[in-house]
């Protein structure tokens, strides 16, 4: 999904907007004025994540979080993801470095460039997120396994486009070449501040001008699907720009095999809705106070599951 042939993406999402229609621009995040989209609780300004990943549905973990101070702990699956996503920043970042400084190459010189240095890259990935201070010896090199695993995978997958694209230009140049196999922006920023949410939101992708990418490691959940939502809404309050689709992008790896699915979503109406009285909810908590307590069960992967039980 880190190197998108954006025509047959094109297909898919015409798909989506002929099943589910247009969107209500009162909905849009530049109506951030109004009374649906307004924050109720000013001052107070959440993360997409806080409000998107709905382990607890009584909002404990906002309470324990906003109104105690008490951070989530750390555990390897979550060190894990903070590797994932880097390693997918990293090779975007060199694959487009590379190209601007070497020109056009085949992929086959783009891939053997970017696996040169890519046990130093991983190492200081590791290094830079301090990794020994949360996991025992054998999580690391086991982490470390991984991410050299999902950075080849990777670049392997922006050799295999960039050949593609080349096949089917007859006349290349650099800038046209880059923007068809690397149509994306890593980690863009935007200010959600207008939706009571981060002055510094940080969108894993932002592909085309037009669609959000969210990337998990984990397992699968249907809450997932607010994240993008959510990334969607600050984008339009922040940048005017009208987003109608999202991708949830899961990476997994299975004795070093990476498997990635992609669940794409049309962020209509309903997913904004939802979407806000979440947030709504959210800002009651912390406006109350009051430890609103633990759900009828508590599922064991939610971040504040050691420290509830």
């Amino acid at each position: 999904m880190f190197f998108l042939d954006l025509l047959e993406l094109d297909r898919v999402l015409r798909q989506l907007k002929s099943m589910y229609g247009s969107i209500d621009e009162s909905l849009r995040g530049w109506n951030w004025s109004n009374d649906v989209l307004s924050p109720p609780l000013e001052g107070v300004y959440l993360g997409v994540s806080e409000l998107a990943n709905r382990y607890c549905s009584t909002y404990r973990d906002v309470y324990l979080k906003r109104v105690l101070s008490k951070p989530a702990p750390f555990s390897y699956k979550t060190v894990r993801g903070w590797i994932y996503h880097t390693v997918c920043k990293r090779v975007v970042e060199k694959a487009k470095s590379m190209l601007y400084h070497e020109g056009i190459v085949n992929g086959h010189r783009l891939y053997s460039s970017l696996l040169i240095d890519r046990r130093d890259i991983i190492d200081k990935v590791l290094e830079e997120y301090r990794v020994p201070s949360y996991l025992k010896e054998y999580e690391i090199e086991k982490l470390k396994r991984e991410a050299e695993a999902l950075y080849s995978f990777l670049a392997l997958q922006a050799a295999a486009r960039l050949d593609r694209v080349l096949s089917r230009i007859s006349r290349p140049d650099l800038e046209s070449v880059i923007s068809k196999v690397i149509p994306v922006d890593v980690e863009r920023i935007v200010n959600g501040q207008l939706l009571g949410l981060s002055s510094e939101l940080k969108i894993d992708m932002f592909a085309d001008k037009r669609i959000v990418i969210e990337i998990k490691t984990g397992d699968i959940r249907d809450f997932h699907k607010y994240a993008v939502t959510g990334y969607a809404l600050a984008v339009e309050s922040d940048l005017d720009i009208p987003i109608d689709y999202g991708i949830v992008s899961y990476i997994s790896l299975k004795e070093e095999n990476v498997k990635i699915r992609n669940k794409i979503y049309f962020i209509g109406d309903e997913l904004r809705r939802e979407f806000l009285e979440i947030r709504d909810e959210a800002f009651n908590v912390i406006r109350r106070g009051i430890d609103p307590g633990k759900p009828p069960e508590c599922p064991e992967y939610c971040v504040y599951y050691g420290v509830c039980i």
